[in-house]
This record gives C-alpha cells, sequence and structure tokens, in this order.
C-alpha cells in the first residue's frame, strides 16, 4: 500500500484553492455583487441554489458586456459542478469561459480555463488530453510571465509523469516549479511543491534523500504553522523509517501525526494515519495496540467499501490473528480482504492474500490446503508478471504520445519564429522524427512480445518442476521444524504454566478465607515473575522460528550503536532495579556500525536479561567495545555467578537442552543465547563467552563496523 501523499491530491486541492471567486471593483454593479455573494453563500452547501445565482449572474452580465467577470463567473459555476461530480456541466461551462477569454484578448483567463480544464480530464485519468492543456497554459504563462500559474502548470505536468513512473521527469518539473517559486516568492505554493519533491524521492524508493527533503517539509509547515501538512509530514517521514525497518522511530513519527490530527480536529487522512499505527504495532510485536488501531481505521472509514483502505485493515487484522492463535477471526478478515480485493481487480494485492492464505494454513497444519493455496499464490504470481508487463506496455506508449505532443509544441513554437521560405523543410524533418519514434516503438513492442513469448516456450517445464521440489523441500523443512518447537513447549513451558496456574489457585483461596493481604500479595509477586518468564520464552520462540522459517530477511543498514543499547537498557531498567543492579555502558557514543537493527536489538536484549538474571543483587552490568581491524568487539560484563568450562560449550547448541536458575531463582530455556548466535552470524560475526565459575561471566560479539 502506497501510504504517501500524491502529487495528484495535493495539486488538485492546491489550484482549486488558489482560484477563489474573484471579481474586479471598477466593474462590478450593486446587482452583480449581491447575485455573486449569493452564489458564494450556496457554492459548497446547495448546488442548486449556487447555480440558480450564477445563471441569474451569467444573464445580467451579457446585457452589460463584462466579458472578464462574465468569463470568471463560467469558471467558477464550472468549480461548482466539478465538486458535485457533474463533469459533463462543469466542461461546458470552462469551455465557454475559454472561448470568451479568447474572443476578448485575456490571456490571464485564458491560462486559468486551460488549466482547470486540464484537471478536469485529470480527474478522469485522460492524461494525454490533460498533459495538452497544461502544455498550453504554460507555453501561455511563459510568454506573458504569469509565474503564479507557471509554478502551477509545472506542478501539474510533474503530476502526470508521475503517474506514468516516469520519476526522472517528474522531478525536473517539480524542480522547474520550485526555482519559479523561490524567484517570485510565491509563500503559499512552497509547501506543496516541497512535499511533491520529497514524495517523488519516496515513490522512487531514494529513502535518506527523501527523509532530508521531508524533514525540510516539516520545518517550513511548522514555520507557517500549518497543522495540517504537519501531520501529513509526519506520515510520510513514518513511512520512510517504516521502509528503512526503523519500527521505532517510525512509530514515533505516525504518533506525533495522530496526535497533530486529534489536537487540529483534522479528520482528512485520519484513518490511514490509523492503519499505520495498527502496521507498525504488528511488527513491532505489540498485538494488541495493533487490533485497536486497524478496529479504529475501520471505523472512522465508513464510505463505499470500494476504498483498498478497508483491504489493508483486513488483511493485517488477519496477520495478527494469526500470530495470536484466533484463527477464526484470522479466517474471517482475510476472506473480506481477498473478495474485496477481487472485486477491485487488485491482482497485486489478491497475491499478497494467497500468500498470506498459505501460511494460515500453514500455521493451522491444513498441509494439503497450505499445498492447494501455493500452487494458486503461484497461478497469481504468474497472472501479474503478464499483467505488469502489458501495463508497462501501455505505459510507454502513453509516454510516446505524451512526448510526442510535448515536441510537436516545441516545434510550433519553432516554426512561428523561422522564415516562409523554410517551413516546408521543417515541416518535413518533424514528420521524418515522429515516423522514425513511432517505428521504433513499434519495433521495441514486437521485440519485448516474440522474447516473452520465446522465454516462456523455453522454460515453462523446467519451472514446473523446479517449482515442485520448492514446495517439497519447504513441506519437509515445516515438519523438522515443527518437531523441534514440540520439544521446547512440552518441555519449558510447562514450568511457568504450572506456576502460574498454582499461584492463582493459592490466590483465589486467600481471598476466599479472607487472610492477610501481604500474603496475597506474595503469590502475586510470584505469579508475575512466572508470567514474565512466559512472555520471555514465548518472545525467544516467536524469533527463533521465524528464523528457522526463514521469514526474518537480513536487511543491514548503518546506525548508532550507543542509541540501540541504551534503548535496550531503558527497556531491562525496571527488571534490574528489582536486584539492585546498575547497568553501565561504556560505548562510545559516535561509533556506527552496518547490520541488520531488528537482529543486533534482539541480540543485546537477550545478552542484558541473560546477565541480570545471573548476577547477584547489588552488582554491577558492564557493557564496552573495542575496535579490531574492520569489526566492533561489543562485550556484556556481570559479577554473578559464573559459568564453568564444561558447561560453556554446551550454551549455544539446540541439542543440549541446558537451562540453569538465576540467582532469584528466574528459569530460562537457554533458547535466547541460541538465537544471539544465529542473528550474529547471520551479521558476519562470531560470538563467545569468557568465565569462570563464581567469577562472572564476559559475553563477547563482533558485528562489522561502519568507516564513515
Amino acid at each position: 500500500m502506497s501510504k504517501l501523499t500524491t502529487p495528484i491530491l495535493l495539486l488538485l486541492f492546491l489550484c482549486w484553492a488558489s482560484f477563489g471567486f474573484s471579481t474586479d471593483d471598477k466593474t462590478k454593479d450593486s446587482t452583480s455583487k449581491h447575485l455573486q455573494e449569493q452564489f458564494k453563500k450556496y457554492k459548497d452547501t446547495d448546488i442548486d441554489s449556487s447555480t440558480f445565482y450564477a445563471y441569474q449572474l451569467i444573464n445580467h452580465l451579457n446585457k452589460f458586456s463584462n466579458d472578464s467577470l462574465l468569463a470568471r463567473t463560467h469558471q467558477d459555476l464550472a468549480r461548482a459542478f466539478e465538486a458535485n461530480k457533474q463533469l459533463d456541466s462543469s466542461f461546458y461551462h470552462l469551455n465557454t469561459a475559454l472561448n470568451i477569454a479568447k474572443t476578448n484578448n485575456l490571456p490571464y483567463l485564458i491560462v486559468r480555463s486551460q488549466i482547470l480544464i486540464g484537471i478536469n480530464y485529470n480527474t478522469k485519468s485522460e492524461h494525454e488530453k490533460a498533459f495538452s492543456y497544461f502544455s498550453e497554459a504554460l507555453n501561455l504563462s511563459q510568454k506573458y510571465q504569469f509565474a503564479y500559474y507557471q509554478a502551477i502548470t509545472y506542478n501539474l505536468l510533474g503530476s502526470i509523469y508521475w503517474e506514468q513512473d516516469n520519476f526522472q521527469k517528474a522531478l525536473q518539473a517539480f524542480l522547474s516549479a520550485n526555482t519559479i517559486i523561490e524567484k517570485n516568492d510565491l509563500k503559499d505554493l512552497k509547501l506543496s511543491t516541497l512535499a511533491n519533491i520529497a514524495n517523488i524521492y519516496s515513490a522512487d524508493e531514494q529513502w535518506e534523500t527523501a527523509l532530508i527533503k521531508l524533514n525540510e517539509v516539516l520545518a517550513l509547515a511548522q514555520e507557517n504553522n500549518d497543522i495540517y501538512q504537519q501531520a501529513v509530514a509526519n506520515n510520510n517521514i513514518g513511512t520512510v523509517y517504516e521502509a528503512l525497518n526503523n519500527y521505532n522511530k517510525a512509530l514515533i513519527h505516525y504518533l506525533r501525526s495522530l496526535e497533530i490530527r486529534k489536537s487540529g480536529n483534522i479528520t482528512a487522512g485520519l484513518a490511514s494515519n490509523y492503519h499505520n499505527l495498527g502496521s507498525i504495532n504488528y511488527r513491532l510485536g505489540d498485538y494488541e495496540q495493533a487490533i485497536y488501531f486497524l478496529n479504529t481505521s475501520l471505523d472512522i472509514e465508513q464510505g463505499s467499501k470500494s476504498n483498498p483502505l478497508y483491504i489493508y485493515n483486513y488483511e493485517y487484522l488477519s496477520r495478527v490473528y494469526i500470530k495470536i492463535k484466533k484463527f477464526e477471526k484470522a479466517a474471517s478478515f482475510l476472506s473480506k480482504a481477498k473478495t474485496l480485493a477481487k472485486e477491485l481487480n487488485l491482482i497485486k494485492k489478491q497475491l499478497d492474500l494467497a500468500k498470506l492464505q498459505t501460511e494460515y494454513f500453514f500455521e493451522t497444519g491444513k498441509l494439503k490446503l497450505a499445498q492447494k493455496t501455493f500452487a494458486e499464490y503461484d497461478s497469481l504470481r504468474d497472472d501479474f508478471s503478464e499483467t505488469e508487463k502489458s501495463e508497462k506496455i501501455i505505459q510507454m506508449q502513453t509516454l510516446y504520445e505524451t512526448e510526442k505532443k510535448e515536441k510537436e509544441n516545441d516545434l510550433l513554437k519553432a516554426q512561428n519564429q523561422i522564415s516562409q521560405h523554410n517551413l516546408k523543410e521543417e515541416i518535413q524533418r518533424k514528420n521524418q522524427f515522429i515516423l522514425g519514434f513511432g517505428i521504433s516503438i513499434v519495433i521495441l513492442i514486437i521485440i519485448i512480445f516474440l522474447l516473452r513469448r520465446m522465454s516462456g516456450a523455453h522454460k515453462t517445464i523446467k519451472d514446473f518442476n523446479n517449482k515442485l521440489e520448492e514446495s517439497n523441500e519447504k513441506l519437509r523443512l515445516i515438519n523438522s521444524t515443527k518437531d523441534k518447537f514440540f520439544s521446547i513447549i512440552a518441555h519449558d513451558l510447562r514450568s511457568p504454566l504450572g506456576a502460574i496456574l498454582s499461584f492463582s489457585n493459592l490466590i483465589d483461596d486467600e481471598c476466599s478465607s479472607s487472610k492477610e493481604i501481604e500474603t496475597v500479595a506474595e503469590y502475586n509477586t510470584y505469579l508475575n515473575q512466572s508470567a514474565r518468564n512466559l512472555n520471555s520464552l514465548l518472545e525467544n520462540l516467536l524469533q527463533w522460528s521465524k528464523s528457522q522459517l526463514g521469514n526474518i530477511k537480513y536487511k543491514a543498514s548503518i546506525f548508532n550503536l550507543s542509541e540501540v543499547i541504551e534503548e535496550n537498557i531503558e527497556i531491562q531498567r525496571l527488571k534490574a532495579k528489582e536486584k539492585s543492579i546498575e547497568i553501565i555502558s561504556h560505548v562510545d557514543k559516535s561509533i556506527h556500525v552496518n547490520a541488520d537493527i531488528n537482529m543486533i536489538n534482539t541480540v543485546i536484549r537477550n545478552l542484558l536479561s541473560n546477565a541480570i538474571k545471573f548476577s547477584f543483587a547489588n552488582s554491577e552490568i558492564n557493557l564496552f567495545t573495542k575496535v579490531d581491524g574492520k569489526v566492533l568487539q561489543l562485550s556484556v560484563q556481570d559479577k554473578g555467578i559464573g559459568i564453568s568450562q564444561s558447561k560453556q560449550d554446551k550454551l549455544f547448541k539446540i541439542d543440549s537442552n541446558m537451562s540453569t536458575l538465576g540467582t532469584n531463582n528466574e528459569t530460562g530455556t537457554g533458547l535466547g543465547l541460541i538465537l544471539c548466535k544465529e542473528f550474529v552470524e547471520t551479521n558476519g560475526g562470531s560470538i563467545w563467552i569468557e568465565s569462570e565459575d563464581s567469577k562472572g561471566a564476559n559475553f563477547i560479539f563482533t558485528i562489522p563496523l561502519h568507516n564513515s
């Protein structure tokens, strides 16, 4: 789902907002003034009343030959019809306004009419016609030096290039608009144009540049006290951080966006804001919050079911319920998402949902159905590939027509400047160019078509066999992983669950017999500790299962290690405080590493939790770093019970099933250290321990160092 604001929405709002109902006081009689005021009074609330007064004004102006005001009245009446989805009536009045402006040589109103007609065509997705009117408006604006309309038309041309995925030309158009805005100090166009530039970098997945530009947009919105654009900018910054897998920062900006919308009573984009919060909480593993935000998004978006936002909310609700094993609800939301995606013919989304259904059947143990839906997913993937190729060809043809029209306009301008003697030769060159360009496009399409058919014929059998082998291998892997899981769950979940059950029964007995509240509180402390142990075990089980099934994708990024360590120390601070343990970081705040930030987060969290568990009360845990060539060594040192050499050899092995009680009799599975080893090695590092009995432990691991 594209979570970023599109240029078309920004610019249509921009253009309509900038074309307010305007009059010339010098040509205004009392009747005209009264009729205009009545039109303005009803134009946003009562289309019938507003059109009545507009037609009265048009009839009145026809008697007095006030051509300028007459043209503007037709334009504003067209706007009212467009806002009411009556495009045919809107086109009629815009063309009438254009004819009046041309007949009376009113260039400013000619440009205004051309822009508004182009916007109407853009609304109908007739981009070639829209491009033609925008180009004519730009040429006339340049001729008469209408800087304001030059900036608007460059933005609108950029939006069409964006729709055609021609990001380079879109960016050129937006930058041209920005240059004009800077030169002429057009402050009311500055913010929307900067937002378009930032979002084009996001659409092209140039995340770092997009982040810089979006922060510029946010700063300008704050300077202008534009709370709507502040909300949009924070939301878009959040989507960039989410794409970079920096989920904590994404969450912060989504929450800021929501806070701004609520404080400013801004409803536009609110449903999308809640959806983004739902999806990011799902990624962070806070499933209860994810369900709340996704359901809130559904409650807000109570309009037409054709809005794709419904599909994305249904999809993520299904994902959440699969994670928390509420399969009946998961199946219900997945079914709704699939039905709506099919109705809207969203093949790419149908592909995502087919893959999700395969995962659902695997989770519920229905392997035959999983195999069947995987085959459906494979078929949909082929269909999507074919559709995508066809759309690329159509886009290529549309782009060709658009560029051809642009080049024709350039040629017409050149023809007006040359003498009649060279006119015939210039036309011949133009025709030869168009013919050659057209032949090149036709040849290119034929080559693509032939290559696709030849490639498909040779690869069909081979691909089919490969897919069968992949499916069988995945099933074997799932069965193997399932056996390991059942072994761990049967052995290690029994103790904390038993403790929770026993102490809850004791609390119930104590409450029934009205005994001392201190006794109940003591039982509740043990109950709370057992629940936390169980939560930690389940978190590690979830991460390990993702790793075994290949669902965790390694994605390296450059980040500040000290910031990650401080975040994890803050998370563990309450747990350490219970044993009066102080955690001290000696890590240089300027050190940056190149690794998967989510994996390293998990490693540091587990090592700190492990150190607290085996440390004596009133002691310290210290974190140190050491640069060793191109890698960085990070050590976590505690002053606890230590580990003998014989036990050290078994620490990182899944088949050893080694578990040791902590200094306060805390339980564990050893799975956290196994997870640490897998994640460190995935990042190209290694992990080991230096320890002796009763002399504390020092866990050390290496990660690639970033040399800035």
